[in-house]
């Protein structure tokens, strides 16, 4: 059997993985190849099958965004996991999950949910005492973050790109990194109708150019070597952080906060699943070990490896209820809203995606303009209206 896993910064994910295969009670643990791939490069793959399928097969089992679903299942890549996972038809994960899964009908259901995480703010209260007196009020908005941190560049204490980290990141400004924000200003990529791109909407322009700004004002270094080195800097050295991981070795070292902008809830929750391939020759052993690695047990101990979720309800809640800043993990997850599951959003996202890389190099060199972002996202607006034709 052949599993596809999305790479991850946090080279736990994939220990935690080969570890937990070899426990399955399937018995076939021994004859799985594991391929781990980029986002990017599973995206080129997919559709590599589907040009030629006899040259570029696809692997039994694969892990995959949720709102990648819809795009591949009306392709005929994957299969139905309804009849085989008891967990979808008795809809154990939380409602947002569920509705974004189910929003085309549930009469089948072609991914199941594995893994689930929420950006979050981590700050150092020691460090933040002498310039703010309530961190949850002043950090409870992107403004207030801001001010916060430019009132910490001021001092000779620190220097900028020693202040904020980003786990995980590496070179350009990323998609991952933007869309938590966007979405905290209640902007999007399309309409709530679906009918338009909402690219140049100035909810979303702000989202982007407030992230453009860390990067311009020097708290996120492009391209660095700080960025390349595991994506964070040594627990002594920052003073926020941005994450959607609840990374254990932080220990009581950093305090949790909501992200900033969403501190009544309804961020965004990122959730990556898995799916069984409709070409595997070996179903009946596929829908058994992706149904084995999303019970709630199971994906309870894969996912504590590396600091995200489980998305089963029950191991989710019992997780949290172990934390000790559960009270605020409770508010994070209180209502998210997770990607849209239609066939064209994908597409969209490698748009902003490209046009983020293309900003960033201009960042770097010196060479940005404030009407740049404006004039990129104009014309990727053109090309995801464009898409909307084709679904």
């Amino acid at each position: 059997m052949k599993v596809w896993l999305l790479s991850d910064y946090d080279n736990r994910k994939h220990q935690a993985f080969r570890g937990l295969i070899y426990r399955s009670t399937s018995g076939a643990s021994g004859d799985i190849k594991i391929e781990v791939k980029s986002r990017t490069n599973l995206w080129r793959s997919l559709f590599a099958h589907l040009r030629d399928a006899r040259n570029n097969p696809l692997p039994d089992v694969l892990e995959l965004p949720l709102n990648w679903t819809r795009r591949f299942a009306s392709l005929g890549v994957l299969a139905d996991l309804k009849p085989h996972v008891r967990y979808l038809a008795e809809k154990a994960y939380l409602p947002a999950v569920m509705a974004e899964l189910c929003r085309h009908g549930d009469s089948a259901i072609y991914s199941v949910p594995w893994w689930q995480k929420s950006p979050a703010l981590y700050y150092r209260e020691k460090v933040l005492k002498d310039f703010c007196s309530d961190p949850a009020a002043g950090l409870s908005t992107w403004k207030g973050f801001r001010r916060i941190l430019d009132r910490l560049a001021e001092t000779s204490r620190f220097h900028n790109h020693r202040l904020l980290s980003i786990p995980g990141s590496s070179g350009p400004v990323s998609l991952g990194e933007v869309l938590p924000h966007i979405w905290g200003r209640r902007g999007g990529l399309y309409s709530d109708d679906f009918t338009r791109a909402t690219f140049t909407r100035d909810e979303t322009i702000g989202g982007i150019q407030d992230w453009l700004d860390l990067a311009i004002d020097g708290y996120v270094r492009l391209f660095s070597q700080d960025r390349f080195d595991n994506g964070y800097l040594p627990d002594e050295d920052c003073v926020f952080m941005l994450s959607s991981r609840r990374p254990s070795y932080l220990g009581g070292k950093m305090k949790l906060l909501p992200y900033p902008g969403c501190a009544g809830g309804g961020g965004l929750l990122l959730v990556n699943n898995l799916a069984v391939s409709s070409t595997s020759l070996c179903q009946d052993e596929a829908f058994s070990l992706v149904s084995w690695l999303s019970d709630g047990l199971n994906a309870g101990i894969f996912a504590d490896y590396f600091g995200v979720f489980p998305c089963c309800t029950a191991a989710f809640e019992s997780r949290i209820s172990r934390d000790r800043e559960s009270d605020v993990l409770r508010r994070i997850y209180s209502s998210p809203e997770v990607l849209p599951n239609f066939s064209f959003y994908p597409s969209a996202e490698l748009l902003l995606q490209n046009l983020l890389w293309k900003l960033s190099l201009k960042i770097s060199e010196g060479k940005f303009l404030q009407e740049d972002l404006r004039r990129e996202l104009i014309k990727a607006q053109g090309e995801a209206d464009y898409l909307l034709t084709l679904d």
